[in-house]
């Protein structure tokens, strides 16, 4: 895989402390709104989707039983992979790889369905974000919630409903989950939550 516009920002990633803020905050808001759904989280089997360079992958990989963590970007995987070598993370499985038709068939980490997929400030960012959803809903368990975070003003509520409901998924809550600052201003940061239908 080429090198992608992500790549660039790896090496300093994880020393920034707004980046470590927002994965602390999207951590919380996902224990508060869908860790309920899931009685033993430590069964789950989890897709970390525009993982980076695993700063939520980390965290869940302690609470959840398998990590999948994919990015696009060689360098954060890289970062990632370092961490877990050095960490003794065996739960987690990396792939530099999009999530697409062709992907989904040739990576055996992503045949096998999951109960829960996160994608943290990724999805505003896709070429096409619905098109995308779709091919993530059809790797998901019946039941299982696709989770999003992304700063409000690139991606409308509106939006996130109709790609929910054209991907095969129930809209559980679309709403400010916390909000960053940015020069003096609070950047609110939306978290949509949708489950495959049964």
């Amino acid at each position: 895989m080429s090198a992608n516009e992500w790549d660039e920002y790896a090496g300093d990633w994880d020393v920034n402390e707004e980046v470590q803020l927002y994965a602390h905050k999207a951590l919380d808001s996902l224990e508060n709104k869908v860790v309920p759904f899931y009685p033993s989280l430590s069964e789950c089997r989890v897709l970390d989707f525009g993982c980076g360079t695993g700063l939520l992958t980390e965290r869940l990989a302690g609470r959840c039983g398998q990590v999948v963590a994919v990015d696009t970007s060689e360098k954060m995987i890289e970062v990632l992979r370092n961490k877990l070598a050095s960490s003794g993370i065996g739960n987690v499985t990396v792939s530099a790889v999009p999530i697409d038709a062709r992907s989904i068939k040739e990576n055996p980490e992503l045949l096998a369905a999951f109960d829960l997929v996160v994608a943290s400030s990724v999805c505003s960012f896709l070429p096409d974000y619905e098109s995308s959803l779709l091919d993530i809903s059809s790797i998901m368990k019946p039941g299982a919630c696709f989770v999003q975070w992304d700063w409000m003003e690139n991606m409308p509520g509106k939006r996130i409903e109709l790609a929910f409901s054209s991907s095969g998924l129930i809209s559980q809550s679309i709403g400010q989950a916390f909000a960053m600052k940015a020069n003096g201003d609070a950047k609110p940061v939306i978290m949509g939550v949708g489950r495959k239908r049964p």
